[in-house]
């Protein structure tokens, strides 16, 4: 009885990592138990054998019901202390488990006939095995590989022994070409083949993943080009399976099991949304990951303390000679200052959907602005506002811009909106209902980058847009191309027939300012007059330029 009750105790002590890696504590309790176990053999004891009960008594027994319950006491304090260090399904069958011990003591203690002590530890014990140490609880019934929470214990032991020279394969995303055969039996084809190469140590991973794990540093890269290779041949009916595969060809990248785990899920969501067939996460790799939290990070806390400002550039009317308008664009100050440029956040705010909330912080500043200083005195008769193509698909843009408009009381003739033309607006009826109800508010449209998406004149001629802007790429393939510039010439007399005004965008020199203006282009945008600028600078280089008798 003494000994089952320090077992449980140290199963207990095992599975709480900062005992566990006391072994010293651990083998000093183990002596002290030895020690308590020889002493009842040396004290006295007496049975009991009547027709109605059979039981023992006497110092030997007394001692032991000393001795025994200070484990099991000891184990339920752990349990209730250390539960949230523990592995759930451990720390709730030992509590089931020492309870029953301790129900059963006490109902014998006080019913010497009826012998529960024995029955409730074998009980206990069969409970502990059901729910926790079962083989089969950790395995997939349907494809005979270990579960994930397999695979998290699997790499925590890893850190606890010490022995970072494991490497893994993720097979991710598996996508099919044809379904001819039930997708349980391509799922355990491919299950078994992954056993094969790698001693049946095969997991369930995020979804429909598969991760393949080799006890050896690089044996991931070496083993990589085999199952490629077999998923080139395809499977079971001619199957062609298209999955993503994600090396890590070493362990000793990560410091516990938390950061490999977060890594895991990290590119699991990474390769999701990639066409790259091949990711290795190594230490640039997880450079990388660790830039995209912080910047998250930033994003999130940036929006919060409103460290989100506008620059503007502006666009010159070459038939005015006059600066009309701006295209406001999006700056993030950090703490100390400084300016992040958008290439640093944008890709990030896009990947994690925060960048509706930054399309909307900028609209709003755009609007306080306007609200702010009278631009139409200056010369100025709109801004420009980039929207973003998760904003195009939202049906509440809109209605959320109209309010923002109606809140600082300002001309919506005042806006124009850039829609970029891509092939990843999915739900262009949604879009076309947006611009629709914006036009009817008095907003105007533009269809901005024109050259670098789909290059469909359909766009054009679909979407009611007023304006066109050339983006940089195309105006100096205009100045170095033949080609381009005869498509240059033919795409700008099309859409000046149709009524639209053109701008162009990356302007640095004079001379291009000037064959652009014989082209028969409305608005000059570009470093050739300034670079982006904040509020302040920007209206004082209006008011300056506009003011002036002479020409730019």
């Amino acid at each position: 009885m003494i000994w089952t009750s320090f077992l449980s105790f140290h199963y207990v002590c095992y599975d709480i990592g900062m005992i566990r890696q006391r072994i010293k504590l651990r083998k000093m309790f183990a002596l002290i138990t030895l020690i308590c176990s020889i002493v009842p053999f040396f004290l006295p004891i007496y049975y009991n054998n009547s027709d109605a009960e059979i039981y023992s008594y006497g110092p030997a027994v007394t001692y032991t019901f000393i001795i025994a319950p200070i484990y099991i006491i000891a184990c339920i304090v752990l349990i209730c202390v250390f539960k949230k260090q523990m592995n759930p399904y451990r720390s709730s069958s030992v509590m089931i488990w020492m309870l029953m011990e301790s129900a059963g003591a006490t109902f014998q203690l006080f019913n010497r006939e009826i012998l529960l002590i024995s029955f409730t530890m074998a009980l206990g014990i069969t409970i502990l095995y059901a729910k926790m140490e079962n083989p089969d609880a950790g395995i997939d019934r349907k494809l005979g590989i270990y579960r994930i929470q397999m695979l998290q214990e699997y790499v925590q032991q890893l850190y606890e022994k010490n022995t970072q020279n494991a490497s893994f394969v993720i097979i991710s995303g598996l996508e099919y070409e044809k379904v001819t055969y039930s997708e349980d039996i391509l799922m355990l084809e491919v299950a078994n083949f992954l056993k094969s190469i790698c001693k049946d140590m095969v997991f369930c991973g995020i979804g429909n993943d598969f991760i393949a794990a080799f006890p050896d540093e690089d044996t991931a890269d070496k083993k990589i080009s085999l199952i490629t290779k077999r998923f080139d041949l395809g499977w079971t009916g001619e199957q062609l399976i298209h999955p993503h595969f994600i090396s890590i060809p070493s362990m000793k990248l990560f410091k516990n099991s938390n950061e490999f785990f977060t890594a895991y899920r990290y590119y699991s969501n990474v390769v999701s949304d990639s066409h790259e067939e091949f990711f290795v996460i190594d230490q640039a790799a997880l450079q990388n990951m660790e830039n995209f939290r912080f910047m998250q990070s930033e994003i999130k806390n940036a929006l919060r303390e409103d460290r989100f400002e506008i620059f503007l550039q502006p666009i010159y009317s070459l038939k005015e000679q006059l600066f009309i308008s701006a295209e406001a664009l999006v700056r993030l100050r950090n703490c100390d200052g400084d300016i992040i440029m958008p290439n640093k956040f944008i890709p990030i705010a896009e990947a994690t959907g925060q960048i509706e909330q930054i399309g909307e912080r900028v609209f709003e500043l755009v609007c306080k602005m306007i609200h702010d200083h009278d631009i139409s005195s200056i010369g100025l008769k709109y801004i420009e506002i980039n929207l973003s193509v998760v904003q195009c698909e939202n049906i509440d843009l809109a209605p959320s811009f109209s309010k923002i408009m109606y809140k600082y009381g300002i001309d919506a003739k005042k806006i124009n909106l850039e829609v970029t033309e891509s092939s990843s607006i999915k739900q262009r009826e949604i879009l076309l209902e947006n611009m629709a109800h914006l036009r009817k508010y008095g907003c105007t449209f533009s269809l901005d980058d024109f050259g670098t998406g789909e290059s469909n004149l359909n766009y054009i001629v679909n979407m009611p847009v007023d304006l066109v802007k050339f983006d940089r790429t195309m105006i100096l393939a205009y100045f170095s191309n033949e080609k381009a510039k005869i498509m240059l010439e033919s795409v700008t007399e099309m859409i000046k027939r149709m009524g639209m005004r053109i701008v162009a965008e990356g302007v640095e020199e004079q001379y291009q300012l000037q064959q652009l203006e014989k082209l028969g282009i409305d608005y000059i945008q570009g470093y050739y007059f300034s670079r982006p600028i904040p509020i302040s600078e920007f209206l004082d280089f209006v008011r300056r330029n506009n003011s002036s008798t002479s020409k730019i």
